[in-house]
């Protein structure tokens, strides 16, 4: 199943000529089934927000019956409750859609329930179909996305950024109602004007400069990191997270996956907020901040996106969340952490392997009864969102944290998500670190570790924003793609990682390459003991080791975690007349974009360490041969660093070597420096 690939995931862009080409695309071949399918999946992600009454989609759907194909699904009753709840009413075309309430998300569970039960993929496409021209546009994608994960017969196929398909959840609303306005106007009626604003003609299509938020958004330091915390690859990446592995898909269901479904999300979560870390520290930001729910919450976020013409909900600084409407939310929230007190308090923990998946499914996932609205996650997210209480199942104001396109972006995320964190880490304080002999690999020692110079940068990314309009059904014919977001994006230089070991013996051995701070935020040096939770997991490969010296190489392109960026619907179609699809996002969607990589650096460099370790390659379990693509051994995820570290002696050992670095930064320091008018219009004007 695709579910697969959430452990690679854990472990631009208009059409045509319109964009800059992709260099060193790795591409896939496939077969005419394959092809068939793909451009099928493909035409129900078009046009997003409207129904193009001349596609194929269109006339399937609008005569298929879902009752009357009852026998085409393998699970009648999953149906049946489907078009028991549909009969009462779904959520109305053109209302915002959030899986964080009770009755959207009722829907979106039994609308993939029948997507997902579907015997076949005929049956499937022609039900999706049906659900694009009759259901609610974003409730109908947010089904569809999940259930092209989880389907067997879709396994592989490519799927759109969501940045092209929901483009108006990754840029801010100026951008939008500059589109607006060249799309009403017919065009640009003075281009120099136009400009000033950001907004200029490259042959038959419009590119937006749109920048990220400033000061105005984040009334604070945070308006730093908006570069990172907003960028739409990022932000792709979290929503991919959630579509492999859906909070409400209970884990019975999950088969192979029903052992580590906590471990994974304690996984996940540990390494996007260790990456988070180590951007803030190069902005001087320092620790995540700490909160409490008796007090006011610090960090403001006044976001600048809007939501089918609803602006999204404003929380300022100093914040009070303990109010008379939240009384029983935050009691709910704080019994919940003080119930996992009483649990630590016991001290009753035999398997670490086991406990650690039930205590990440605590926070993560309701795992023996079907979901509620009770759930940590979700109230935490209402609390500090600070939406007013909905009027009624469907009306709400939508905040950032309401949706995982944009939770990213709010700092109360981090907030929330290392709080959980910490109480997970607490857990772990309990449970016996790893001993010399356990870390220890008899007869190799890394003798030294040289690794390139490590360079940032912010380079222009254009991604197709075609779906934030609308168009006449004559216009539809011509698959208009003439809107382009360009936005500054950091990037980073290829590296290579050289390795030079001595191994006494022939064996398979296991690499792993962290990347970690030097220095705290008050700039000492960080002690591995307290900080093991901060290094960030970059590589994981197993390599053959003959006996003398071996020299290993490893480039940043090869690197394990990551993945290159998406390509638009149009060059994908292109590529399928060739039989043939981009590898990373078949095979790796739920990668981490490979650009942010690296946290960006300063101009003098700024010091970070590399950890780089080689021990014993066991092979794989029985119970995870499945994930051999994904999992290269039996080690819990994150190994070393998946527990407290007593004795920093214990990592000091030959086949263990920390290598200092330094990361530069070079061009524009700032990405709105590259969105200035007589930057871009030099050229031109």
């Amino acid at each position: 199943m695709k579910t697969f690939l959430i452990l690679s995931g854990l472990f631009a862009l208009a059409m045509g000529t319109a964009l800059p080409a992709h260099h060193n695309l790795k591409m896939k071949n496939v077969d005419a089934s394959f092809v068939e399918y793909q451009k099928k999946v493909l035409s129900l992600f078009e046009h997003s927000e409207q129904l193009d009454l001349h596609s194929e989609y269109y006339k399937v759907g609008k005569e298929y019956s879902i009752e009357d194909h009852i026998d085409n699904y393998t699970n009648k009753k999953a149906v049946e409750e489907f078009l028991m709840l549909y009969r009462t009413g779904f959520l109305p075309k053109y209302h915002k859609f959030s899986i964080f309430y009770e009755r959207m998300r009722n829907e979106a569970i039994a609308l993939f329930h029948v997507f997902f039960y579907a015997k076949d993929f005929e049956t499937f496409y022609k039900t999706a179909s049906w659900a694009k021209v009759y259901l609610n546009e974003e409730q109908f994608l947010y089904a569809y996305y999940i259930a092209l994960f989880q389907r067997p017969d879709t396994n592989g196929i490519v799927l759109p950024a969501p940045y092209e398909v929901y483009p108006q959840f990754f840029f801010n609303q100026e951008a939008l109602f500059n589109m607006y306005r060249t799309k009403m106007q017919g065009g640009l009626f003075d281009e120099k004007f136009a400009a000033e604003y950001g907004v200029v003609k490259e042959n038959d299509y419009y590119v937006f400069y749109s920048n990220y938020s400033n000061s105005l958004t984040y009334p604070n330091e945070e308006y730093k990191m908006s570069y990172f915390t907003e960028d739409i690859g990022l932000n792709s990446y979290y929503f991919y997270f959630h579509s492999s592995l859906p909070f409400w898909w209970q884990s019975e269901k999950l088969g192979m996956y029903k052992e580590r479904v906590g471990e994974i999300f304690v996984y996940y979560y540990q390494k996007l907020l260790a990456r988070y870390y180590l951007e803030r520290l190069s902005n001087g930001l320092g620790e995540v901040p700490k909160f409490s729910w008796y007090s006011q919450f610090k960090t403001g976020y006044y976001p600048q996106l809007t939501g089918n013409y609803l602006p999204f909900v404003q929380r300022s600084n100093d914040y009070d969340i303990h109010t008379e409407r939240n009384y029983e939310n935050i009691r709910f929230l704080d019994t919940y952490e003080k119930t996992f007190f009483q649990f630590l308090q016991k001290g009753d923990f035999q398997n670490f392997e086991k406990e650690i998946n039930e205590i990440g499914n605590y926070f993560h996932m309701n795992t023996t009864k079907e979901l509620h609205q009770f759930s940590y996650e979700i109230i935490a997210r209402h609390v500090l969102g600070g939406s007013p209480k909905p009027i009624d199942k469907y009306s709400f104001m939508p905040t950032a944290l309401d949706f995982y396109q944009t939770s990213l972006r709010d700092p109360a995320f981090y907030q929330l998500y290392q709080r959980i964190i910490d109480y997970l880490i607490d857990y772990k304080e309990y449970v016996k670190p790893y001993s010399y002999n356990d870390l220890h690999f008899v007869g190799v020692k890394i003798n030294d570790v040289k690794v390139d110079k490590l360079v940032t940068y912010f380079d222009y990314f254009d991604f197709n924003t075609t779906n934030s309009v609308f168009y006449s059904q004559e216009e539809l014919k011509s698959y208009p793609t003439s809107f382009v977001i360009r936005q500054p994006r950091l990037n980073h230089e290829p590296f290579t990682i050289n390795i030079d070991l001595k191994s006494d013996v022939a064996s398979d051995a296991v690499f792993k390459i962290f990347i970690g701070p030097k220095y705290d935020s008050n700039g000492y040096p960080v002690k591995i003991e307290e900080d093991w939770m901060k290094f960030y997991e970059m590589d994981w490969f197993v390599q053959k080791l003959v006996p003398g010296e071996n020299n290993i190489q490893r480039k940043s392109s090869d690197f394990m975690f990551f993945k290159d960026d998406s390509i638009p619907i149009n060059e994908i179609f292109q590529w399928l007349d060739q039989g043939k699809v981009p590898f990373d996002m078949s095979y790796a969607p739920t990668n981490m974009p490979r650009r942010l990589m690296l946290p960006k650096g300063t101009y003098g460099g700024f010091p970070f360490q590399m950890f780089v370790f080689v021990y014993p390659y066991n092979g794989v379990t029985k119970e995870t041969e499945v994930f051999k693509h994904f999992v290269n051994d039996n080690k819990p995820l994150g190994y070393p660093f998946d527990r407290p570290i007593n004795d920093y002696a214990y990592f000091k050992q030959p086949n263990m070597y920390f290598e200092d670095v330094q990361v530069y930064h070079k061009d524009a320091y700032f990405p709105y420096e590259l969105n200035v008018p007589s930057y871009f219009t030099q050229k031109k004007m």
